[in-house]
């Protein structure tokens, strides 16, 4: 029995697929990757069924990337679990580091690294997205998203969906970061150095589930309000629990913010309006702070630099 199972849902993307499960297959000398079919209705099943050394799974109708993980997660028979999308690759070797991680220290849930970003062509871009915080209790700055993780970068020990529960199927989107909060209430995290995968960055209309930021981080800070029930938020003080609501919209506002007017500069007009929009609904005093004003000055005189140089 394999140590470690990668769950790959894919629906309607037989040309990323392959590539994708290459990965998975490269990042442990011995992994269960199983893939859950999410109802496509072009080649995929074709593509899939000819695919070796795989578990697959085709659902008849379609439960989004949520549900399709949890059938993943039923199917499974490893110890650990990770989550690869298919348009993301997971590094040589990452499985193999991170499962001997959760080996060497039983009580930890979940361990993360970094992700390469790359473009949509796969190109690596030189960023590198790394939570900053050392190993440990990470609860309060996932629950504040002050923990930057995504299911590329983490490999989760199985018991810990007996303890918490599968992932949310009606959070779209966010049931990734819900899952690991709820996780991370109850057991420490370990944060890693090495990079684990490549994430191919969604643009504005790449389609991805990830394309709509405005929109997915304000509906991470409605679900907050119900993470507030869990026991560890429960049984905080009223002026703590107040503190970090304050602190995630500003947060979330700032985030918004500062990624508009790289939106603006790649004429994804209609994506920065709804950024800018959704950040002064939060808090519209933090669209005046001078860094703000300074990062979009920049980008506007960049775009007339541009524009002069190709007239």
């Amino acid at each position: 029995m394999a140590r470690a199972s990668i769950i790959i849902p894919t629906f309607d993307r037989p040309h990323l697929l392959s590539r994708a499960v290459e990965s998975a297959r490269a990042a442990a000398e011995d992994v269960e990757i199983i893939v859950i079919d999410d109802a496509s209705v072009n080649e995929t099943s074709s593509l899939c069924r000819e695919l070796t050394g795989i578990k697959y799974i085709r659902l008849e109708h379609n439960q989004g990337v949520a549900g399709a993980r949890n059938v993943g997660i039923l199917a499974s028979t490893s110890e650990y679990i990770a989550f690869l999308d298919d348009d993301d690759l997971r590094l040589p070797g990452s499985l193999d580091v991170q499962s001997d991680a959760l080996d060497a220290n039983p009580d930890v849930g979940f361990v993360c690294g970094a992700m390469l970003m790359a473009d949509q062509n796969y190109s690596l871009t030189g960023d590198i997205s790394a939570p900053a915080h050392a190993s440990g209790d990470r609860f309060w700055e996932l629950l504040e998203l002050d923990f930057p993780v995504m299911p590329l970068s983490v490999l989760i020990r199985k018991e810990c969906f007996t303890k918490v529960g599968l992932l949310n199927n009606r959070l779209g989107g966010i049931d990734d970061w819900d899952i690991l909060v709820r996780i991370a209430e109850l057991y420490p995290v370990m944060v890693q150095d090495e990079p684990i995968g490549i994430y191919r960055k969604p643009t504005s209309v790449s389609g991805q589930g990830s394309s709509s930021q405005a929109k997915q981080l304000f509906q991470a800070l409605s679900h907050q309000l119900q993470l507030f029930r869990l026991p560890r938020v429960q049984a905080a003080t009223p002026s703590k629990r107040s503190r970090v609501r304050r602190r995630t919209i500003n947060r979330v506002a700032d985030t918004l913010l500062w990624n508009a007017p790289a939106l603006f500069h790649d004429r994804a007009f209609n994506s920065a309006a709804a950024n800018v929009l959704t950040a002064l609904r939060l808090n519209p005093w933090r669209a005046f702070r001078p860094r703000a004003l300074r990062k979009l000055d920049q980008v506007l005189v960049k775009s007339r630099r541009e524009s002069l140089v190709t007239h």
